[in-house]
């Protein structure tokens, strides 16, 4: 049965460290480590992200645009491969040499396939946090083991743009659908289904918004400080004259000579505040959202007409008072749901990091999670395009519902989202803990299907998709349908087929590493598979930062999967 917390002991990292002082090279330290990719481009891999979508390269709507037959769509996972050889190769990367100490995340059980005749309802929370792709890549470039638990493929797929056509109206969602061969297996198929929200172009909404800091000791490690002092000051400075701030630092207690109340974006009290920012005692994050929730509900009553956000930025390890999520989130409870307040988490950290406490935060606080690396990150992140754009939501407690058809479908199996599940009986209810979608974001999910020969046939109709959703300024509730067919459309451009095959690699990659402890087939084998139809990609993609990115990050997981393989029992 697999573990629900893997905490790994700081005892444990030291005995690994120094069991590898043989190994070529030196190990830099812990500090040293968050501060190795200081020098990335980060505003321009910000550009090749899913954050900022490139609005004058996006193609037609998908209902314009004639589909292709999934027979055809993609030629066989061996035949592809010979057809469009790898331009290039990057360097190959090393295996990790230490393991990051005393992490925190849930181990969800990974999803099964489903026998469609038995259940042919999947229902989920949309999603459009990253933060488990950016604290994987960060790690893989500091050296350390990318640790399987930590692995939430829905937030990989979504750490992308795809390039997805936008809604003809701003009230909607476009709905894309694409079933293709799968690369692993040739009896599988792979669906993708797609939801682009609508890009609104400006909202003049005011904000509230509530700076609740960790000033705790565990903040001096690395650069930590550093990265959500500019992560504050870069909030500060993208808000505009009819917004507010205010500001919270919180160790063992509230620190109340630096709280400031809801105040214009350029007092100075705020700057001075911000500037304050430095690492004393425990962690009571309790504490700090306690008065960060009271500030920002007194704030919503003096401006009922503002959207309010409260935003954590910690390494989230509360270690006083309520420490897991949900009792946090009881101390600080939100009633008013007609103008919610939207819990956004910020991780900073390496070792010494609880994602499951930041994820949870946010997921269940009307919110979203990012993780930060680094100080240009937080700036590129926060900027005052990207802010503005991450602060007007488009869609409240989002779910969708994909209902297949067993006589197109003899069994199916969702791609991550395990923590995203729910109940199909819920899925009429409008609940804070389904996801808000801010305007202009898209999610992405995949499926993994046997089709019948009924639905191997083109165009067949494999199944129905709803979305449901709540408009953030009205409250109204609204519903959209698509049909899923066995075509595809992203085939029919060079661009759209690139995108559709990256995407499906980094699902399948994700979910398959997520694996890794408890796999009974050999991971590294689906990896390297994987990588080289990766490369393959390198002509139609190699210029995205993004692109590059991931082939690093895929080839360091392949690498540490075959350092990792069970022994066989036999000898050489």
């Amino acid at each position: 049965m697999k573990k629900y917390f893997r905490t790994i002991s700081l005892l444990l990292a030291g005995v690994l460290l120094l069991a590898s002082c043989g190994a070529a090279g030196s190990m830099a330290p812990a500090a040293e480590m968050e501060m190795a990719d200081a020098e990335a481009p980060a505003a321009k891999a910000e550009e090749a992200y899913s954050e900022a979508p490139a609005r004058e390269s996006q193609a037609a709507p998908a209902a314009e645009t004639k589909k292709a037959p999934a027979q055809e769509s993609q030629a066989a996972p061996a035949e592809r491969s010979q057809s469009a050889p790898s331009t290039s190769r990057p360097p190959a990367v090393q295996p990790p040499q230490q393991t990051a100490g005393a992490t925190t995340f849930k181990d969800y059980p990974r999803a099964t396939f489903v026998n469609t005749v038995r259940d042919a309802v999947a229902t989920f929370s949309l999603d459009t946090d990253r933060t488990s792709y950016h604290l994987a890549l960060n790690w893989a470039r500091a050296q350390y083991r990318v640790e399987p638990d930590s692995v939430r493929a829905e937030e990989w797929i979504n750490a992308f743009n795809y390039d997805y056509a936008f809604p003809l109206r701003d009230d909607s969602f476009a709905i894309s659908t694409d079933v293709f061969r799968h690369p692993l297996d040739s009896g599988l198929h792979l669906a993708r289904i797609a939801f682009q929200a609508a890009d609104l172009a400006y909202d003049d909404t005011p904000l509230n918004v509530t700076l609740v800091l960790d000033a705790s000791g565990s903040m001096r490690e690395g650069n930590r400080v550093a990265i959500a002092r500019e992560a504050a000051e870069s909030i500060r400075r993208s808000l505009r004259a009819q917004d507010r701030i205010a500001v919270v630092h919180f160790t063992t207690r509230v620190l109340s000579e630096y709280t400031v109340y809801h105040s214009d974006p350029d007092d100075s009290t705020v700057r001075w505040s911000i500037d304050r920012l430095a690492p004393h005692g425990s962690t009571n994050v309790q504490a700090g959202l306690d008065l960060g929730v009271q500030l920002a509900d007194r704030i919503r009553r003096e401006r009922p007409d503002a959207y309010n956000y409260i935003i954590l930025m910690s390494d989230g390890v509360a270690n006083v008072d309520a420490t897991d999520p949900f009792s946090i989130l009881e101390s600080a409870d939100d009633r008013d749901d007609t103008n919610p307040l939207r819990l956004i988490t910020i991780g900073v950290g390496i070792e010494n990091y609880n994602d499951y406490l930041l994820e949870q935060l946010a997921q269940h606080g009307n919110g979203w999670y990012r993780y930060l690396s680094t100080v240009e990150q937080a700036r590129a992140t926060f900027s005052r395009e990207n802010w503005l754009a991450l602060s007007i939501p488009f869609a409240d407690q989002t779910r969708a519902q994909v209902t297949w058809d067993p006589d197109m479908v003899s069994v199916w199996r969702i791609v991550g989202y395990e923590n995203r599940a729910t109940s199909d009986e819920s899925f009429t209810e409008a609940r804070k803990e389904f996801a808000e979608i801010p305007a202009g974001a898209a999610t992405t999910v995949f499926f993994e299907l046997q089709l019948t020969d009924a639905g191997r046939r083109d165009t067949a109709r494999l199944g129905e998709v709803e979305i449901r959703w709540v408009t953030p300024a009205t409250g109204e509730s609204n519903r959209q349908h698509a049909t899923l067919l066995s075509t595809s459309d992203a085939m029919e451009s060079a661009r759209g087929e690139a995108f559709l095959r990256f995407g499906s690699i980094v699902a399948l990659a994700a979910d398959r590493y997520s694996n890794l402890d408890f796999s009974e087939s050999p991971v590294d084998r689906d990896l390297k598979i994987l990588l080289d139809e990766l490369w393959s990609l390198d002509r139609q993609l190699g210029d995205l930062t993004s692109y590059k990115d991931f082939s690093f990050l895929l080839d360091y997981l392949t690498q540490t999967a075959q350092t990792e393989r069970p022994d066989s029992g036999y000898s050489r």
